[in-house]
């Protein structure tokens, strides 16, 4: 079997919003598909990643008082360029708080059970990951893993994405048991190294990703040809797995998860929704009012001044525009006032 891990490739083709850029499957130019995550994330309930940001942007606040002052310098928080500020001191307000930093270390187990993976002996392991290591070798010892980082498409919903790897079993003779009683000897795989408390949030989302995967075709943006996925014969439609690693947790477990489930929702709910974000014909004008207060002017300022202190005042205010007949009418006020 040929090593998957050990191929050269160029980068694929993006727009300028990351878009994958792909070649029809009848030829011509090519065209932008979303991303499976982009699309499969339109049913993600976010509430939980959500609440978490905020957390973690004030306490990145609470850190850095060069945040606090930049934050407070912003005077018009919907002027585009103050926006753009504002989305700046946040983001570095979560790097504070140690947000950016549990991404980085993600990446880097990534990396280092990629080389496993690979049959490669992945050299310098930090010490926090030591534990970590041992736990993923243990449990990854029955697979053999027969493709890594593989780009797929469905043409039909114009989505194209990575899975973290295919697998099958060293000896598949003895299958693993689903929960459904399948026996499952191959299929799609994916790592988590998030949620250090053992939580893995976002089933749903996974399930939906896994699901287009298996679903999909492999995608040689080169050429612009499309292939089964290696190992397509064997490979569950049913069942994939999940490895959860949580950085610096020593653990690692195993989830089996639903795609067939997860893809029976991404091929029918998630087109509807995409579509209904983007109808533009649901509200139509009806009336319209405007009222706008009417400015009082400096006439009116200064022949209803309650002091003199008031009328030094508003002449202050409006030098710039003030004439011999605003003086006069200015002293007539004083005089109103001084006999009252």
């Amino acid at each position: 079997m040929s090593d998957p891990f050990n191929t050269v490739a160029t980068e694929l083709p993006r727009d300028r919003w990351g878009r994958p850029l792909i070649t029809p499957p009848d030829g011509g130019e090519t065209v932008a598909y979303q991303r499976v995550t982009t699309f499969v994330g339109a049913l993600e309930d976010t509430y939980h990643l959500g609440e978490w940001g905020k957390r973690t942007v004030a306490l990145g606040m609470a850190k850095r008082r060069d945040l606090q002052i930049a934050a407070a310098a912003i005077t018009d928080p919907k002027d585009q360029y103050q926006k753009r500020t504002l989305n700046k001191i946040a983001k570095d307000a979560l790097e504070a708080a140690g947000g950016g930093a549990a991404a980085t270390t993600g990446t880097a187990l990534h990396s280092i059970t990629e080389q496993i993976d690979a049959g490669h002996e992945p050299g310098y392991i930090p010490e926090e990951f030591e534990a970590d290591v041992a736990s993923y070798k243990q449990v990854t010892e029955p697979f053999e893993f027969i493709d890594s980082e593989g780009f797929c498409v469905r043409d039909d919903l114009r989505v194209g994405g990575s899975y973290d790897r295919l697998f099958a079993l060293r000896d598949m003779r003895k299958p693993l048991i689903a929960p459904d009683g399948e026996e499952v000897v191959g299929g799609v795989w994916d790592l988590k190294t998030g949620g250090s408390d053992g939580t893995l949030f976002g089933i749903g989302k996974i399930a939906m990703q896994l699901g287009v995967y298996r679903n999909g075709v492999k995608y040689d943006h080169t050429l612009g040809s499309r292939s089964t996925l290696p190992g397509d014969e064997f490979m569950s439609k049913k069942w994939g797995i999940v490895c959860h690693l949580p950085a610096g947790s020593g653990r690692a477990q195993l989830l089996w998860i639903d795609i067939e489930a997860g893809w029976e929702i991404a091929f029918t709910i998630a087109p509807a929704v995409h579509a209904w974000r983007k109808r533009k014909d649901l509200s139509f004008p009806l009336a319209s009012a405007e009222f706008k207060p009417r400015s009082i002017t400096l006439v009116e300022l200064i022949t209803s001044a309650p002091s003199y202190a008031v009328l030094q005042q508003i002449y202050a205010d409006n030098a710039h525009v003030w004439t011999p007949g605003l003086t006069d009418l200015a002293v007539t006020r004083r005089k109103e006032l001084e006999s009252a």
